[in-house]
């Protein structure tokens, strides 16, 4: 399904958008220009449908992804914060579709991110850049 360390397109995997969430108005243009490659029939390639999920993604921190790379693949993801309240990197949970409610796994995602967050020195008070 996935691999540590492995390379997936940021428009269509849920580590992908998170970051391209958080990079910047620049970097989610750059990549809208170079084309949004459809890897399956899910995958979103209307630059305005990404646009609004990368928005939804900055409000809640959250990225949901099903079958957009890989046909009976589902990720959820979420960011990781540092002191500075900036993004540095994404984790997610990767499972074969249907096998469990992504609704459930959600939660602790979230509190794994906040988790490592934390121990790299981010506070609420803080905020997300």
């Amino acid at each position: 399904m996935s691999k540590i360390g492995g390379r997936l397109p940021l428009h269509c995997s849920g580590v992908g958008k998170v970051l391209l969430a958080h990079a910047g108005p620049e970097l989610t243009e750059q990549v809208i220009a170079q084309g949004l490659r459809a890897y399956t029939d899910r995958t979103v390639t209307a630059p305005v449908r990404l646009r609004a999920l990368l928005a939804e993604c900055r409000e809640t921190g959250v990225a949901v992804v099903r079958q957009e790379r890989t046909p009976g693949v589902e990720s959820v993801a979420t960011r990781v914060i540092n002191a500075d309240g900036e993004v540095v990197a994404a984790l997610s949970v990767v499972v074969s579709a249907g096998s469990v409610d992504l609704r459930t796994v959600r939660p602790a995602v979230i509190a794994s991110g906040l988790a490592v967050s934390r121990r790299l020195g981010w506070r609420p008070s803080a905020g997300v850049r």
